[in-house]
Protein backbone atom coordinates (compact mmCIF):
# COMPACT_ATOMS: atom_id res chain seq x y z
CA UNK A 1 0.00 0.00 0.00
CA UNK A 2 2.96 2.48 1.00
CA UNK A 3 4.44 1.36 -2.68
CA UNK A 4 1.03 2.95 -4.52
CA UNK A 5 0.79 5.84 -2.10
CA UNK A 6 4.21 6.92 -3.02
CA UNK A 7 3.98 6.21 -7.28
CA UNK A 8 0.68 7.91 -6.94
CA UNK A 9 2.20 11.29 -4.86
CA UNK A 10 5.08 11.28 -7.53
CA UNK A 11 2.71 11.46 -10.35
CA UNK A 12 0.44 13.99 -8.61
CA UNK A 13 3.73 15.75 -8.38
CA UNK A 14 4.97 15.57 -11.85
CA UNK A 15 1.30 16.38 -13.23
CA UNK A 16 1.80 20.32 -11.09
CA UNK A 17 5.37 20.47 -12.25
CA UNK A 18 4.32 19.75 -15.73
CA UNK A 19 1.49 22.51 -15.66
CA UNK A 20 3.62 25.25 -13.82
CA UNK A 21 5.93 24.76 -17.18
CA UNK A 22 4.49 23.91 -19.74
CA UNK A 23 5.93 20.20 -20.03
CA UNK A 24 4.23 17.22 -21.55
CA UNK A 25 3.42 14.78 -19.48
CA UNK A 26 1.97 11.35 -21.32
CA UNK A 27 0.71 7.64 -20.66
CA UNK A 28 1.68 4.80 -22.99
CA UNK A 29 -0.34 1.50 -23.51
CA UNK A 30 2.19 -0.83 -23.89
CA UNK A 31 2.49 -3.54 -26.83
CA UNK A 32 -1.94 -3.58 -27.23
CA UNK A 33 -0.90 -6.37 -30.10
CA UNK A 34 0.86 -7.96 -27.95
CA UNK A 35 -2.13 -8.51 -25.17
CA UNK A 36 -2.42 -12.24 -24.97
CA UNK A 37 1.22 -12.49 -23.66
CA UNK A 38 1.89 -8.92 -21.87
CA UNK A 39 0.04 -6.03 -20.72
CA UNK A 40 1.77 -2.88 -19.15
CA UNK A 41 2.02 1.06 -19.10
CA UNK A 42 4.83 3.79 -19.48
CA UNK A 43 4.32 7.24 -18.00
CA UNK A 44 6.63 9.80 -19.42
CA UNK A 45 7.92 12.89 -18.52
CA UNK A 46 8.71 15.48 -21.24
CA UNK A 47 10.77 18.85 -21.05
CA UNK A 48 11.20 19.99 -24.28
CA UNK A 49 13.47 17.42 -26.71
CA UNK A 50 13.95 14.75 -23.47
CA UNK A 51 11.56 12.77 -22.25
CA UNK A 52 11.91 10.62 -19.18
CA UNK A 53 9.56 7.31 -18.76
CA UNK A 54 8.93 4.84 -16.43
CA UNK A 55 7.30 1.47 -17.50
CA UNK A 56 5.75 -1.73 -15.41
CA UNK A 57 5.25 -4.93 -17.41
CA UNK A 58 3.31 -7.96 -16.36
CA UNK A 59 4.15 -11.29 -18.61
CA UNK A 60 1.39 -13.86 -18.65
CA UNK A 61 3.33 -16.75 -19.15
CA UNK A 62 1.71 -17.58 -22.51
CA UNK A 63 3.88 -18.71 -26.18
CA UNK A 64 6.68 -18.32 -24.64
CA UNK A 65 5.25 -19.47 -20.72
CA UNK A 66 7.46 -16.43 -18.72
CA UNK A 67 5.17 -15.22 -16.29
CA UNK A 68 6.67 -12.28 -14.08
CA UNK A 69 7.05 -8.67 -14.06
CA UNK A 70 9.30 -5.99 -15.28
CA UNK A 71 10.29 -2.69 -14.79
CA UNK A 72 12.23 -0.20 -16.84
CA UNK A 73 13.64 3.29 -16.72
CA UNK A 74 14.24 5.19 -19.95
CA UNK A 75 15.61 7.93 -21.28
CA UNK A 76 15.34 9.46 -24.62
CA UNK A 77 15.96 12.43 -27.23
CA UNK A 78 13.46 13.66 -29.53
CA UNK A 79 14.10 15.60 -32.68
CA UNK A 80 11.30 16.91 -35.38
CA UNK A 81 11.55 16.00 -38.84
CA UNK A 82 12.16 18.60 -41.46
CA UNK A 83 8.73 19.64 -43.03
CA UNK A 84 6.24 18.41 -40.31
CA UNK A 85 5.59 20.11 -36.70
CA UNK A 86 3.54 17.11 -35.62
CA UNK A 87 6.02 13.76 -35.85
CA UNK A 88 9.19 13.00 -34.16
CA UNK A 89 11.72 10.75 -34.30
CA UNK A 90 13.83 9.64 -31.52
CA UNK A 91 16.35 7.91 -29.95
CA UNK A 92 16.52 6.07 -26.42
CA UNK A 93 18.05 4.16 -23.99
CA UNK A 94 17.02 1.93 -20.98
CA UNK A 95 17.73 -0.05 -17.85
CA UNK A 96 15.51 -3.10 -17.11
CA UNK A 97 14.65 -5.23 -13.89
CA UNK A 98 12.18 -7.97 -13.83
CA UNK A 99 11.34 -11.11 -11.64
CA UNK A 100 10.96 -14.24 -13.20
CA UNK A 101 8.36 -16.75 -11.53
CA UNK A 102 8.72 -20.29 -11.22
CA UNK A 103 6.69 -22.14 -13.51
CA UNK A 104 6.36 -26.13 -13.19
CA UNK A 105 6.76 -28.36 -16.63
CA UNK A 106 3.79 -29.48 -18.35
CA UNK A 107 3.03 -30.66 -21.73
CA UNK A 108 4.11 -32.92 -24.22
CA UNK A 109 5.13 -33.12 -27.58
CA UNK A 110 5.15 -29.87 -29.44
CA UNK A 111 3.34 -28.23 -26.50
CA UNK A 112 6.31 -29.42 -23.96
CA UNK A 113 7.43 -26.49 -21.68
CA UNK A 114 10.05 -26.86 -19.33
CA UNK A 115 10.79 -25.88 -16.00
CA UNK A 116 11.21 -22.27 -15.56
CA UNK A 117 13.11 -21.15 -12.52
CA UNK A 118 12.41 -18.01 -10.14
CA UNK A 119 14.89 -14.92 -10.24
CA UNK A 120 15.73 -11.77 -10.97
CA UNK A 121 16.98 -10.28 -14.22
CA UNK A 122 18.33 -7.34 -15.19
CA UNK A 123 19.74 -5.72 -18.60
CA UNK A 124 20.17 -2.39 -20.83
CA UNK A 125 18.88 -1.81 -23.87
CA UNK A 126 19.46 1.01 -26.71
CA UNK A 127 17.19 1.97 -29.97
CA UNK A 128 15.41 4.48 -32.68
CA UNK A 129 11.88 5.47 -32.91
CA UNK A 130 9.43 7.13 -34.13
CA UNK A 131 6.14 9.40 -32.44
CA UNK A 132 3.45 9.78 -34.37
CA UNK A 133 1.34 13.02 -32.69
CA UNK A 134 -2.54 13.54 -33.33
CA UNK A 135 -3.95 15.63 -30.96
CA UNK A 136 -3.65 14.77 -27.43
CA UNK A 137 -3.20 11.13 -28.77
CA UNK A 138 0.15 9.25 -30.02
CA UNK A 139 1.87 6.12 -31.63
CA UNK A 140 4.77 5.06 -30.90
CA UNK A 141 7.52 2.54 -32.48
CA UNK A 142 10.83 1.98 -31.32
CA UNK A 143 12.99 -0.41 -32.61
CA UNK A 144 16.38 -1.27 -30.43
CA UNK A 145 18.56 -4.02 -28.99
CA UNK A 146 18.67 -5.48 -25.39
CA UNK A 147 20.98 -7.47 -23.05
CA UNK A 148 19.87 -9.42 -20.29
CA UNK A 149 21.73 -11.24 -17.50
CA UNK A 150 19.54 -13.41 -15.17
CA UNK A 151 20.30 -14.74 -11.79
CA UNK A 152 19.03 -18.16 -12.79
CA UNK A 153 19.99 -20.44 -16.38
CA UNK A 154 17.11 -19.62 -18.62
CA UNK A 155 16.24 -21.73 -22.00
CA UNK A 156 16.90 -19.74 -25.14
CA UNK A 157 12.95 -18.61 -25.71
CA UNK A 158 13.91 -16.17 -23.39
CA UNK A 159 16.69 -14.35 -25.01
CA UNK A 160 14.63 -14.84 -27.87
CA UNK A 161 11.23 -14.05 -27.67
CA UNK A 162 10.32 -13.76 -23.97
CA UNK A 163 11.00 -10.79 -21.27
CA UNK A 164 15.19 -10.83 -21.95
CA UNK A 165 14.71 -10.83 -26.07
CA UNK A 166 17.62 -9.10 -27.50
CA UNK A 167 15.42 -7.58 -30.63
CA UNK A 168 13.59 -4.53 -27.94
CA UNK A 169 10.94 -4.21 -30.71
CA UNK A 170 7.44 -1.99 -29.07
CA UNK A 171 4.26 -0.50 -30.72
CA UNK A 172 2.22 2.02 -27.61
CA UNK A 173 -0.90 3.95 -27.95
CA UNK A 174 -1.07 7.08 -25.58
CA UNK A 175 -2.41 10.30 -24.63
CA UNK A 176 -0.60 13.38 -23.93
Amino acid sequence: MKQIIVILSLTLLLMSDVAAQKNAFAFHIYNPLAMFQKAGIKLEYRHQQTGVLLSGIQYYGSLPKYPGTQAALEGRHYKKLEGTQVHENFIYSKFIYGYQQHSNASGEGFFKRDEVLAGNYYGAGIGVGRHFNYGHFFIDINLGLKYTLSETKQAKPFYITGPGSYLDLHFNLGFQ
